[in-house]
């Protein structure tokens, strides 16, 4: 089997002839092996740096079955000028540190969002919101009257990524589901409260946010992508099973359907704690759930996450990037993916994959022992 077909075969619920390899690698990681440090006004789309071509690249410099991740913009969840939508923006800082101030007027009143970016180290970029978009249910009226088209994902990369990927895997970009979406105009501390100090208000918000994303979503698919991987990384643990059920499982639900319904896969992307929600991820109807994170970075027991959930289910992660694979030696790396492997491969569907991306510095000798564990153990035949 080749990477495509392996990657869809698990997606499908079905055993490939081995598990397939697929970490999830983000900007960083390929911008390090090319040694290319990023712009901080164009990090996430470089004009001077080929990353449809250089993830492949990396893919292949691995043997890992090619999960292209790349293409959401996020920090551009605010479109830019359109009728009735004037946005200025400003920049103070340098190419390490900056602060961008977006100011948008409409007919009925003017929006601020406040956002900090800091380069924490010479390949990756984070940002932080400081103040959010919609801070009342005023500025929410303003939005949802005249805020223009979905613009976050690089759907021109979608295509180029489809080219690229060819028959080594699925392209599968990674944006938010609709709770997460809404934490890029409000803040969580707020979204939290929103739905006991004013439920119509929130669910407003969630039913605006979800066909707001639909679209954008049915543009990525039709450009190229293969899969969509919604981020429900804030709605974890803490939330707890009856906030998930009541004000965000049928939401991602719907959005699920509409997704499956332009023939695309659904990876569902909580790299945190799940441990008292994953039997809710039963009823979502996605086609993949990572990263099954266990402690210290999450709260997840593998053996009850093989127990509880859907066996027709794809699941992928469980590999701790952020202590384990940075600081194990090689050998360390083989003894824990051979232990992994035998543990979930009577289940099948399973994924070999980091709990999220590697930071820089990851050792290569251990990203070589993790395929070579893989193809060790991971065969089903």
């Amino acid at each position: 089997m080749n990477g495509r077909e392996r990657l869809t075969t698990t997606f499908q619920g079905g055993r490939a002839d081995r598990m397939p390899i697929s970490p999830f690698i983000y900007y960083n990681n390929i911008f390090e092996m090319f040694d290319y440090k990023p712009d901080m006004d164009n990090f996430l789309r470089p004009d001077d740096f080929d990353l449809a071509e250089k993830f492949v690249a990396y893919h292949d410099h691995f043997g890992f079955d090619v999960l292209f991740s790349l293409g959401l913009l996020w920090d551009s969840y605010v479109p830019p000028s359109a009728e009735n939508w004037d946005v200025t923006v400003t920049r103070t800082g340098d190419q390490d540190k900056q602060q961008r101030t977006t100011t948008v007027r409409t007919p009925d009143g003017q929006l601020k969002q406040v956002m900090n970016f800091e380069r924490s180290s010479t390949y990756l970029i984070v940002l932080a919101v400081e103040k959010y978009l919609i801070e009342t249910p005023q500025d929410f009226d303003l939005v949802a009257k005249y805020m223009p088209p979905a613009q976050y994902i690089d759907c021109d990369l979608m295509t180029q990524a489809r080219q690229a990927v060819g028959d080594k895997g699925l392209v599968n970009v990674a944006v938010h589901g609709v709770f997460n979406t809404i934490n890029q105009f409000r803040k969580l501390d707020d979204m939290m409260v929103d739905p006991v100090a004013d439920e119509g208000f929130y669910r407003a918000m969630m039913e605006f946010f979800l066909d707001w994303n639909a679209v954008h979503l049915r543009d990525a698919i039709q450009a190229g992508s293969d899969a969509i991987e919604l981020g429900g990384n804030l709605a974890t643990s803490c939330v707890g099973p009856q906030f998930f059920r009541d004000y965000v499982l049928d939401y991602e639900k719907r959005l699920t359907r509409q997704i499956h319904a332009e023939d695309a896969f659904v990876v569902y992307h909580n790299c945190g704690d799940a441990q008292t929600i994953m039997h809710l991820y039963n009823e979502m109807e996605f086609d993949v759930w990572g990263y099954v994170t266990g402690p210290p970075f999450g709260d997840v027991d593998l053996d009850d996450a093989l127990r509880v959930i859907r066996p027709d289910m794809a699941l992928r992660g469980n590999i701790d990037q952020v202590e384990f694979l940075r600081t194990a030696t090689p050998a360390e790396v083989n003894e824990r993916v051979r232990h992994l492997l035998e543990k979930v491969k009577p289940r099948g569907n399973w994924i070999l994959c980091t709990s999220d991306f590697p930071f820089d510095g990851q050792p290569y000798e251990n990203l070589h022992a993790l395929t070579e564990a893989g193809m060790q153990y991971g065969a089903y035949t």
